[in-house]
């Protein structure tokens, strides 16, 4: 009897396949359950990542679009000379060339990378169509000009206008008129002349305030060919060749 009885709890063929067959379906359910688990930690990331897009910008897109803003105000300052400032213009230029160039490559990656663009990708385009309407309406000159203007206004307030035919005598003037530096200034036949430390490249350039308007009397041997335009109130800036 002791033998039968060892003999029936002996494992037998069929409790093998059994435990064999819940081995299996636990490695299996341990396998669904890891996928599960990283389906549902890429999906949190997603939706964080969406999140981000969706509120605060990342710093590099802040960053990218900070130093695009400062090279477009490099851009306008350097304009806003009665002349312009050569050196500023350039490197504000070759910036531009190179905010465009990352701005460009920038689009294509990420284009390829995720199949879309991102909304602030219109922004770069923003600030440069904006740079030139501002350049094409003469904005950045007359908007310096008007915060300059008391300061020259102060210098020929009270002095008699030189008439016509009379010498060019020297003005004494300060090294700094509002914002804008000058090197020299003369009282002239009709009024007075300030020129400008920055010039017009190889040319010269600076302000005039000449209340009856500019006379060809101007033109002379080291003030050729004065090209006047008009500020308001007898003031105007000019470019010339010496």
């Amino acid at each position: 009897m002791k033998m039968l009885w060892r003999w029936s709890m002996r494992p037998g063929p069929a409790r093998q396949d059994v435990t064999m067959a819940d081995l299996a379906a636990q490695v299996r359910a341990e396998r669904v359950a890891a996928l599960m688990r990283a389906e549902r930690a890429e999906h949190i990331a997603a939706q964080v990542r969406a999140e981000r897009n969706r509120g605060s910008a990342p710093w590099l897109i802040w960053a990218f679009h900070l130093v695009a803003a400062a090279v477009a105000g490099c851009v306008l300052w350097s304009l806003s000379y009665p002349g312009f400032d050569f050196y500023l213009l350039v490197a504000s230029g070759w910036g531009s060339l190179a905010v465009a160039g990352f701005w460009l490559g920038w689009i294509i990656f990420v284009a390829t990378r995720t199949g879309r663009l991102w909304r602030w990708f219109v922004v770069g385009p923003i600030i440069g169509v904006l740079t030139v309407v501002l350049l094409a309406v003469g904005a950045p000159l007359q908007v310096r000009w008007a915060a300059s203007r008391d300061a020259f206004a102060a210098v020929v307030a009270g002095h008699p206008i030189p008439p016509a035919g009379s010498e060019w005598t020297a003005l004494p003037v300060p090294n700094q008129l509002g914002s804008y530096p000058i090197v020299f200034a003369y009282w002239v036949p009709g009024g007075a002349v300030f020129y400008e430390a920055h010039g017009n490249f190889i040319d010269d350039a600076g302000f005039a305030y000449l209340p009856a308007g500019p006379t060809a009397e101007l033109n002379t041997g080291s003030f050729e060919w004065p090209r006047f335009r008009p500020l308001g109130g007898g003031w105007y800036h000019w470019t010339a060749s010496w």
